[in-house]
């Protein structure tokens, strides 16, 4: 139901999916938190710039979130690089931006983890 949880989290989610998906998934975790509720997720951030080609490490630089094997979205294969701009101007729309900790989630490998409060209506 709408408006349920106080607090979601997603970890290595966000990170397998197209901008489109993300965007999507992001709205229907927005709809069953409460307001002022928490979106807990994990990101692939700047600790992968190594690992981008160099076209890719430009747009990451410039803001844009990176998708590699879109085509296969929702599996391992499917990777995605959240800059932080990014995060803030476009993830966290209708959310209040709290943190963002680098390397935060110390699984094998690190992820960025990004806190968000769902606004009010």
């Amino acid at each position: 139901g709408d408006e349920r949880f106080n607090l979601v989290y997603a970890l290595s989610v966000f990170t397998h999916l197209t901008a489109d998906l993300q965007l999507a998934w992001r709205d229907e975790l927005r709809r069953v938190l409460r307001p002022g509720g928490f979106l807990l997720v994990t990101t692939h951030g700047r600790s992968y710039v190594p690992r981008l080609a160099p076209d890719e490490r430009e747009r990451f630089e410039r803001g844009e979130l990176v998708v590699r094997w879109a085509d296969v979205a929702g599996t391992n294969l499917c990777s995605a690089y959240h800059p932080e701009a990014y995060l803030r101007d476009t993830f966290a729309q209708g959310f209040e931006f709290l943190q963002l900790d680098a390397e935060g989630a110390r699984g094998n490998p690190t992820q960025d983890l990004l806190l968000l409060r769902k606004v009010s209506a």
